[in-house]
């Protein structure tokens, strides 16, 4: 492994990181920091929200549904196994598995499929497919996800 791909992996480790801590902090805003300005997002297989500006709104709408941020409700994202496979100097693939803990416990778990682009200096969300395969029965983020999908998609080739 050259130093390039190793650099390349942390800059993209570090975006995951802040879109996980930009969503458990309410700051959906500062997504414009790990999304490409043309991204899209495929949410659950079926909508995709395309743009910076789409997603941000329908997180915030999202997070407002579900009352994540009232009261005693919270939320942590948990990041288990990260493969990222640097595809060019520009490019990456990346599956990254995770559960999510709230005020209730163990709540849902899936995996987000991503294409990744350098854009400046930075490695940014070009795409990505975000799967609940598994959530508890009063979890609130299946208010807006719906319900948990079954299987894993290979961003690649869409199966």
């Amino acid at each position: 492994m050259q130093i390039a791909e190793m650099l390349a992996r942390e800059a993209i480790r570090y975006t995951v990181a802040l879109y996980h801590k930009n969503g458990d902090s309410g700051n959906y805003d500062n997504h414009v920091n790990v999304f490409h300005p043309d991204c899209e997002v495929v949410v659950q297989g079926g909508k995709v929200l395309r743009g910076v500006p789409e997603v941000i709104t329908a997180f915030k709408a999202g997070a407002a549904m579900r009352k994540a941020f009232e009261g005693k409700n919270f939320q942590r994202h948990q990041l288990t196994t990260s493969m990222i496979e640097v595809t060019s100097d520009t490019t990456a693939e990346g599956r990254h598995f995770l559960f999510v803990v709230t005020e209730l416990g163990f709540d849902h778990s899936g995996t987000y499929n991503d294409l990744f682009q350098k854009h400046g200096d930075r490695w940014l969300i070009k795409r990505r497919e975000a799967t609940m395969e598994w959530a508890r029965a009063d979890s609130r983020f299946v208010q807006w996800l719906g319900q948990p999908t079954k299987g894993l998609v290979d961003v690649k080739d869409g199966q």
